[in-house]
């Protein structure tokens, strides 16, 4: 019997292959917890291999010499010849502040001239800073500055972003800003998860005031914190909790009320000092512990048993001439390490998560198999999204990189040289 005339056609189908890879780093083989130890060096390479997607998740891996039963029935089918090169996971930055207002180009004048970056800050630069030039600008503009640096990133090779807020420090403008980030996954196609970071400094309107360090802080849980939930914004809660911000108790409070509301965890930990961030975090079992450039071994331990990831940033290091974090020193202790940009207006301002993963291995001692796995598969476990990004193998998204090299390691060996010829985000070719 024929269908009534009126029925709706079916949509043909169609698969994207990627065919003739010549390393296809899979991460596929391993936990799907964050990994730790040998495990983080573990990439699933495998060679003269292809990739079908299908509706924007990856359908198929395998030999190339199998694509032709991986697309039997499709309708459509198009092909795209790697000639050997290399495709890999597109990245995941776990750790960035892209949504602000302004600049602070003067302050890295002073910074090359010999100012310390606290002293900056202390004297009302700094966050602070950003603070004034972001309560400046309305949603569209600010929308307008982050959307194209995120563009820019994703050029880059990096395709999902944790953004965090924390340039308002008041109820209007971390709204605004988490607003903002929500827009660039919702309406610009990006992969987003949010943090709010209203936590981030004490506002100059309550700085050297009696009693305000206490008043900030009851609004940060009694009006920031509830507010950015009730509206959806947030995924996550953040705490710069360290020399000059916030200190531990201050920060468990703040993520304490934050876990009630039902948000996750994330810390500012161990940048400027052993001020016990990293303890923290370990404490109430957040989902990453983040620069962690003073580290001994009990909190090394304490961030094991947690299952907390260890996130470093050593643009941050680059940038502001402080130490490295040690990666090595986490690696031979187990805890997985994640590596993110901590793109920001002011103590690293770069952009590319594929340079910082180069600088994660000269400055913090990771192998590149191991920080490659720190910007894809660990970074997305702590973020959630494990079960999304990060890996490439059937089901995942189909979030991937085809470098113009038939050698991962040149990300590394060649760092900062434009090794990332297309960028495919849910399927779709954005590079």
């Amino acid at each position: 019997m024929s269908a009534p005339a009126n029925a709706p056609s079916k949509a043909p189908s169609k698969a994207i292959v990627l065919s003739e890879i010549g390393q296809l780093l899979t991460l596929a083989e391993g936990p799907d917890a964050a990994r730790g130890g040998a495990a983080q060096g573990e990439l699933g390479l495998r060679e003269g291999a292809a990739v079908v997607i299908r509706d924007g998740t990856i359908s198929w891996v395998g030999p190339s010499g199998g694509i032709g039963d991986a697309v039997a029935g499709v309708d459509e089918v198009e092909v795209h010849d790697c000639r050997g090169k290399v495709v890999l996971p597109g990245l995941v930055d776990s750790h960035t502040h892209l949504v602000w207002g302004g600049d602070r180009r003067d302050e890295l004048e002073l910074r090359l001239g010999g100012a310390d970056y606290e002293a900056i800050f202390a004297s009302g630069g700094g966050i602070l800073s950003s603070v004034r030039q972001t309560r400046a600008l309305g949603e569209d503009e600010l929308h307008r500055a982050s959307l194209r640096r995120a563009l820019r990133m994703r050029a880059t090779g990096t395709t999902t972003f944790e953004i965090k807020s924390g340039y308002g420090l008041d109820l209007e403008t971390e709204l605004r800003q988490l607003r903002v980030a929500r827009r660039l996954g919702d309406a610009d196609g990006l992969r987003v998860r949010t943090t709010c970071l209203a936590a981030h400094a004490l506002p100059a309107e309550d700085r050297g005031a009696e009693g305000g360090r206490e008043r900030f802080l009851d609004r940060v849980c009694a009006e920031i914190l509830p507010a950015v939930v009730a509206e959806g914004l947030a995924d996550f809660c953040d705490v710069f909790c360290d020399r000059g911000a916030f200190t531990p108790e201050e920060s468990r409070r703040v993520l304490l009320r934050a876990r009630e509301l039902g948000l996750g965890l994330r810390v500012h930990a161990n940048e400027l000092g052993s001020t016990g961030g990293a303890l923290l975090a370990a404490e109430l079992g957040a989902a990453s512990a983040d620069h962690l450039l003073y580290l001994g071994d009990d909190e090394r331990q304490a961030l094991l048993a947690a299952g907390t990831v260890a996130t470093l940033l050593p643009g941050t290091s680059l940038v502001l001439g402080k130490p490295y974090a040690d990666g090595r020193a986490l690696i031979e202790a187990g805890v997985p390490v994640a590596v993110a940009s901590d793109c920001n207006p002011g103590s690293c301002a770069l952009e590319s998560l594929a340079l910082v993963l180069a600088l994660a291995c000269y400055g913090c001692r990771l192998s590149p198999p191991e920080a490659i796995c720190a910007v894809t598969h660990n970074a997305a476990a702590s973020l959630g999204l494990a079960g999304d990004v990060g890996r490439i193998a059937p089901g995942m998204a189909a979030d991937l990189l085809l470098l113009a090299t038939d050698d991962y390691r040149d990300l590394v060996y060649h760092a900062g040289s434009p090794l990332i010829a297309a960028v495919f985000q849910g399927g779709a070719r954005v590079v």
